[in-house]
């Protein structure tokens, strides 16, 4: 019999978290550190149809507006991991005018401090072409994703056992309702962030995963770099609950306003 259940134990890494001394991927400030802030849509489906940049790349610490219209164009080259459906691409952020979500980056302000970079990304003024978003699952223009092979995540989601709609029918008292409830979302006690820094053609990544073999070969696939080229560092991570899985948009985001330098 296993000594450790029921016994009260104490996590490796429980000491480090308490105490502060465990450093998340925003601790690794770097040489002459610059601050990103992405500005999300406004609207859940559409095209960008003006940035007004100027007035915000002349305030004080603005170092650069970054948008679909002055971002460089990135291979994003096919890349799934095993927790990523068969259906669907992954969003190629800044590399056209379409807006396909509310809160999607339509543009990333860069600055000499987070507080100017804040300011900034609240100034800037996006305009839209707005279209109706389809949002509820029983819209009749939605369409059901069917896994396409069982070795996939999610292919096993749909599963039967017994006769339901017997006992269903046979029963004394039936209740028959429908229940809406309203999307939740994970609250780790650290948020999402990334720090990046190239020197020549390699990059390194300073972010907050649960999956860093999978980030690695993400980024490579999304910059068309050999995965060895790439280093993902997180030596610890406050809460993820599945949502460091994935590679979000923004570590795309840091990697791309980084400048590059060159090898010392």
């Amino acid at each position: 019999m296993n000594a450790s259940i029921g016994a009260s134990l104490t996590r490796v890494d429980g000491g480090a978290k308490v105490t502060g001394a465990a450093r998340y991927a925003a601790d690794f400030n770097q040489p002459g550190q610059l601050y990103a802030v992405i500005v999300g849509a406004t609207v859940g489906l559409g095209r960008v149809t003006g940035i007004e940049a100027a007035a915000v790349e002349a305030m004080p610490g603005i170092e650069a507006v970054v948008t679909h219209l002055n971002a460089p164009r990135l291979a994003y080259r096919p890349h799934k991991a095993v927790i990523d459906p068969d259906e669907g691409e992954r969003l190629h952020v800044l590399q056209d005018d379409a807006v396909r979500f509310f809160g999607q980056p339509v543009a990333l302000v860069i600055a000499d401090t987070l507080d100017h970079a804040e300011r900034g990304a609240a100034a800037l003024r996006v305009a839209y072409e707005a279209r109706q978003p389809l949002v509820e699952p029983t819209d009749a223009r939605a369409s059901r994703i069917v896994p396409a092979t069982a070795e996939r995540t999610g292919a096993f989601a749909d599963q039967a056992r017994g006769d339901a709609d017997s006992g269903l029918a046979a029963s004394a008292v039936r209740v028959d309702e429908t229940y809406e409830i309203a999307r939740e979302n994970h609250n780790p006690m650290e948020p999402h962030a990334t720090v990046a820094a190239w020197q020549g053609g390699r990059l390194t990544l300073w972010s907050k995963s649960q999956y860093l073999a999978n980030e690695k070969a993400e980024i490579a696939a999304v910059f068309g770099l050999p995965e060895d080229d790439v280093e993902v560092i997180c030596p610890f991570v406050g809460g993820g609950f599945g949502t460091s899985l994935r590679t979000w948009p923004h570590v795309t985001l840091a990697a791309l306003a980084a400048p590059r330098r060159a090898v010392r």
